[in-house]
């Protein structure tokens, strides 16, 4: 492989993508004056997800290191989001729920985030959105 331009690099264009759509998710957000982040927004789905799930478990889907998702639970156990409960069979262990406020924040959001991911592929064919989708899950088992 040769190299290219950065504009031409793939991984260039997928790390592009993705922060101009967490940046036009944050425009959104902030238009409706909710007062939330996007990574927040994706605690908010993987709790809601699994109902509840452990710290641990969402760094690991989230991508993130134990001391940012750390940071980010406090903010929102602030907000009165989320709750972190003792594990009953492991007392060392905590397990992470949203409250009455964070589902219904999570109810409100989730139409909001539905049209945020159709502007995303605006204009692609529902063939184009699985073939990418195929694609990219391809790359993910390549490196994995």
């Amino acid at each position: 492989m040769k190299d290219t331009r950065l504009e031409g690099v793939l991984y260039y264009l997928l790390e592009k993508a993705n922060k101009m759509g967490r940046r036009y998710a944050q425009r959104v957000f902030d238009e409706e004056g909710l007062d939330i982040t996007k990574d927040q927004w994706l605690v908010l789905k993987v709790i809601a997800d699994n109902e509840r799930t452990s710290q641990v478990a969402l760094a690991t889907t989230l991508f993130k290191d134990t001391a940012a998702i750390n940071r980010i639970l406090n903010l929102m156990e602030g907000k009165n989001l989320i709750k972190r409960l003792t594990n009953t069979t492991d007392k060392r262990q905590v397990e992470l729920v949203l409250t009455g406020k964070g589902q219904n924040l999570y109810k409100r959001l989730l139409p909001k985030v539905v049209e945020i991911r159709r502007k995303g592929v605006e204009g692609m064919t529902a063939e184009e959105i699985d073939q990418l989708s195929n694609l990219l899950n391809k790359m993910i088992r390549n490196l994995t």
